[in-house]
């Protein structure tokens, strides 16, 4: 997974950043989202709701919510009236009825609070309640979650509700032709809590604005804004959302895919992060997956791919047989696309270090006992709404040449798709690349074609998991569209800068030959990544605190943009010649120093450099035949970086 610290971003970002993308993708006041909760209903849920709207109508915090809309403007002045009316609808089923929840979640209000990212690189804000597993307990009530002591994490979180004083700061518009901030600001926490939990198809959420309420629905390809509803007028339907969010729904009504379970004792809120049993859906098809950890890598985008890799294993009911190791991913792909299977198919040899394809499929989603469909956008919204994958070694570039000799160019060179082979793993799988995905294959007198904008599922885009050998992935022939420029946090800086051009829409689709050093470039940065990363989630700088805040600053920094602008910028603070980031250098042994080193003076190539100088930097520039300030520049290739690797080698040093 992204194990990034958290990003300080700038207060109005995450309420603008999906303005754009989202245009066009908004279904506005259907009556879909609050099928969901009809048709999950409980059975005589009157009997069940009247004596909690009487209760709640009869107490002090519905008359303080009203008094507050007309006392102030601030909404911070709602949270207290409104926490209290939720943990009244949540208790009081069972207080009053003698209701039985079968599900343990509390909405809570964060304040100023945010959730714990747990290093993953998630910008400093949070929604204004959390819809929050808790574990199970035999009181009406579930104890109340202190999140200045307690605290809430990310991946706990299966919804949320956005509050707002106003009416007017609704979600919903009367044209068509503007994203209102609070859908996009919330488009912001759905993305984060799919990011947080993989396995998360879409996400549920409320807004309330004013004394108008209304719910909202979020998937890979848009979002979905119910009607109006008053408070006052509409109580009990809120009441019926709140109390089925926290007490009824399962975990699969919530938007979980059905193909993958927690393992047995595992949760959502326990310390560590949990495992899950995954399979493909397929009614008879009994293979099974358990991943370990947490994902190796995880997307931060809403509308796209939503890709997952994760570290995982064959369970075996034999003892005595050791557990096969494989790479385990998820994402959705366009129908429209061939198969990535027929990309490793070109290779005309097995070649060591590029993944072993072992199987891939579309995953399926039940519709009557004996029938199973794809699991599509369209289907999900149809049956839920009624809507008719240390230092890197140098084989992996080794492996990544390889292709290249091919004529087949990766173009998606990021930790999801990198790897560093087990203790005694078989010779030439030190290190393997995996996902053609995005990989362009070489055709005569044919340019690569990038585009400019994301793709986002269509009605009849497939969610896909693919199983690797130890070592695995789907991809295309033709030239890829402009979904596929790759990751943009691993992108290279020109492909960045092409994409913010102010005249970008004159010339779509953007023709750019798209070639090895922007692939290098994107290796380089992986690089980095994994250093600090794994640096920091092993605490090896907490000893010196001064040292270790400035590496999370430069962690953050370079790894935690969430648009195209902010990498753009974390790219070019990186490479300030003002700034560089001796820091970092000076906190690695000598081999990693020496590494680090010479990727960041190939990148800083076509930059005057001002990098101090010190003894084991100036054997690497002596080696490298550099110098200071006056480099010619070059495009990186294969021989400079496996001259920098063989300079900063351990037996170097010696």
């Amino acid at each position: 997974m992204q194990n990034f610290s958290t990003v300080m971003a700038p207060p109005r970002d995450s309420r603008t950043t999906y303005q754009q993308d989202l245009l066009g993708r908004i279904d506005y006041r259907p009556a879909k989202p609050i099928k969901a909760y009809e048709k999950w209903t409980i059975t005589s849920i009157d009997t069940v709701i009247k004596p909690i709207v009487t209760t709640i109508r009869a107490s002090p915090d519905l008359a303080e919510f009203r008094q507050s809309l007309q006392d102030s403007t601030d909404e911070k002045h709602l949270y207290s009236p409104l926490q209290a009316i939720f943990r009244t609808i949540e208790g009081a089923a069972a207080g009053v009825t003698g209701y039985k929840r079968t599900q343990f979640r509390q909405l809570v209000s964060m304040s100023d609070h945010v959730p714990d990212a747990e290093n993953m690189s998630f910008p400093h804000n949070k929604p204004d309640f959390v819809l929050a597993e808790v574990p199970p307990t035999s009181d009406p009530l579930t104890p109340a979650i202190d999140v200045g002591s307690d605290g809430v994490k990310w991946r706990q979180i299966s919804g949320f509700i956005e509050v707002k004083s106003q009416v007017r700061d609704g979600p919903n518009v009367i044209k068509s032709t503007s994203v209102k901030p609070i859908v996009s600001q919330a488009a912001n926490y759905a993305r984060l809590i799919m990011a947080a939990r993989p396995f998360q198809l879409y996400v549920l959420c409320v807004f309330i604005y004013g004394h108008k309420f209304s719910l909202g629905w979020y998937d890979r390809r848009g979002v979905i804004i119910s009607e109006d509803y008053d408070i006052l007028n509409d109580l009990d339907i809120l009441v019926n959302v709140i109390l089925q969010l926290t007490t009824h729904m399962t975990t699969y009504q919530l938007g979980h895919d059905r193909s993958a379970r927690l393992l047995e004792g595992h949760s959502y809120y326990q310390l560590e992060y949990p495992s899950f049993l995954v399979s493909m859906g397929a009614a008879g098809d009994t293979r099974l997956w358990k991943t370990k950890g947490p994902p190796i890598w995880s997307s931060l985008s809403l509308l796209g791919r939503g890709t997952a890799t994760w570290r995982a294993v064959v369970p075996s009911n034999k003892p005595e047989k050791d557990e096969v190791i494989v790479i385990l991913k998820t994402l959705w792909r366009s129908q429209t696309r061939e198969s990535e299977s027929n990309i490793y198919g070109r290779i005309k040899l097995p070649l060591p270090g590029v993944a072993e394809f072992s199987l891939g499929d579309d995953i399926r989603i039940p519709l009557t006992k004996e029938t199973h469909a794809c699991v599509t956008i369209g289907n999900l919204r149809s049956l839920i709404l009624n809507d008719d994958a240390g230092v890197l070694d140098d084989p992996v570039l080794h492996r990544h040449q390889g292709l290249v000799e091919q004529g087949i160019l990766h173009r998606d060179m990021s930790p999801g798709n990198i790897f560093i082979g087990g203790p005694g793993c078989a010779e030439g799988w030190e290190g393997f690349v995996a996902d053609l995905e995005f990989a362009s294959v070489a055709q005569p007198e044919t340019e690569t074609v990038i585009s400019l904008h994301p793709l986002s599922p269509s009605v009849g885009q497939l969610n896909t998991r693919g199983v690797f050998l130890e070592e695995t992935v789907p991809s295309s022939s033709k030239a890829p569209g402009a979904e596929i420029t790759g990751t943009a946090l691993f992108m290279a800086e020109e492909l960045l800068s092409l994409m913010l051009l102010p005249d970008k829409k004159k010339i779509q689709p953007a023709q750019i030959k798209r070639e090895v050093h922007h692939d290098l470039e994107s290796f380089i940065l992986v690089i980095f990544y994994s250093v600090m990363k794994r640096g920091l989630e092993r605490r090896l700088w907490h000893d010196k605190p001064d040292n270790e805040s400035q590496i999370q600053q430069l962690y953050r920094t370079l790894f935690g943009g969430h648009t195209i602008r902010l990498i753009r910028q974390g790219r070019s603070c990186f490479l300030d010649e003002s700034d560089p980031p001796v820091y970092l250098l000076d906190a690695l042994d000598a081999p990693t120093h020496g590494l680090l080193y010479g990727c960041w003076r190939l990148l800083k190539m076509q930059r005057p450099s001002n990098f101090p100088i010190n003894e084991r930097r100036a054997v690497i520039d002596r080696g490298m035949q550099w110098t200071s300030g006056s480099e010619e520049r070059k495009m990186i290739t294969y021989a400079q970086l496996y001259k920098v690797y063989d300079l900063a080698m351990p037996a170097f040093w010696s």
